[in-house]
């Protein structure tokens, strides 16, 4: 305990220091100065001093590095200590390039820094029209629905799937949702239909789970199927990584991406929690306060885990019950 805070106060004490080294430039090359040496990820002061930078932090470094060039960098051009952060946060250079909007034809032939700004905002336009298409469905759009986007930006993107992370799909899709007012007999008993399905599955149905003539009702009277959950205060099933078999470069006879039909992957509210649940749920609740962040499954006693398993479909679907990610 006592070595793991002197780590953490050095740590502090180091952050602004290290960003002073980056932006100024000093020790650009390989000359890795002893007196900089304990920075490397390659110890284990520096491992912890590169984790306490954030995505954005490492990001917005690598930026001010392509605007002082003028062109989106080579490896050689950036500071050892950030090309290390880099890499070993992104797993790659180009990786690293594309998560910070730059391009990967990196060095003085690649783009300069004016066009990578412009190709920055053409990707942002693309994915603003992610947004208002998911909003307008009411749902998350599938790739069939923008083939031409999927194209634009298959450079930048592997997998529609992070398309719709980067576009903030499933936020926009459930911006749009209203309650009817004024219903009929006719949707009252759709509804009524829905609710019952709802609570024997303890669940949200799926969009598969439900008949064809009663989905295909809801759907036409609603507008979408979101917003026909949300007429009865439900939530859809969600995927937590959508399309993720989905690649922007396809083959010639790649198949054509679907929705699957299962709970594999899926967050979805539990709506009746049984007193040995909930008492798990309680527990795992208080070891975060305690901790300060989600348990690992390692740090909860096997047998609350496997029930909450079991209970919930997953370990982090069981997370989500209480508002926690893995």
């Amino acid at each position: 305990m006592v070595e793991t805070t002197h780590t953490s106060q050095w740590v502090t004490g180091q952050k602004t220091k290290v960003i002073g080294l980056i932006q100024s430039g000093c020790s650009m090359q390989e000359e890795r100065e002893e007196q900089y040496a304990c920075y490397s990820v390659n110890t284990p002061q520096g491992k912890a001093l590169c984790a306490a930078f954030s995505d954005d932090e490492l990001l917005a470094l690598l930026q001010e590095t392509a605007k002082a060039l003028g062109h989106s960098p080579a490896q050689g051009e950036v500071h050892w200590l950030l090309r290390e952060y880099l890499r070993s946060r992104f797993r790659n250079w180009p990786g690293a390039l594309r998560a910070a909007g730059l391009s990967r034809a990196a060095g003085r032939g690649g783009l300069s820094s004016d066009q990578a700004t412009q190709k920055e905002q053409e990707i942002q336009e693309l994915l603003a029209q992610v947004r208002e298409t998911a909003k307008a469905l009411g749902r998350i759009p599938h790739p069939s629905d923008l083939p031409e986007i999927g194209q634009r930006l298959k450079k930048r993107y592997k997998t529609w799937g992070e398309v719709l992370t980067a576009a903030g799909a499933e936020e926009a899709a459930a911006s749009g949702l209203r309650k009817f007012e004024n219903l009929s007999e006719s949707d009252k008993q759709h509804l009524a239909a829905l609710h019952t399905l709802a609570q024997t599955l303890n669940r949200a149905p799926l969009r598969s789970e439900v008949p064809g003539d009663l989905r295909a009702a809801l759907v036409q009277r609603f507008g979408s199927w979101r917003n026909a959950l949300y007429q009865i205060d439900l939530e859809p099933v969600r995927r937590i990584t959508p399309f993720v078999n989905a690649p922007l470069l396809r083959g010639e006879n790649r198949s054509r991406a679907t929705h699957r039909g299962d709970l594999y992957d899926c967050h979805y509210r539990i709506l009746h929690l049984d007193p040995e649940t909930a008492g798990d749920l309680a527990f795992i609740r208080n070891l975060a306060e305690k901790l300060g962040r989600p348990p690992r499954r390692r740090e909860v006693p096997s047998e609350i885990r496997k029930r909450l398993q079991e209970t919930c479909g997953s370990w982090s679907n069981a997370l989500f019950q209480l508002g926690l990610s893995v």
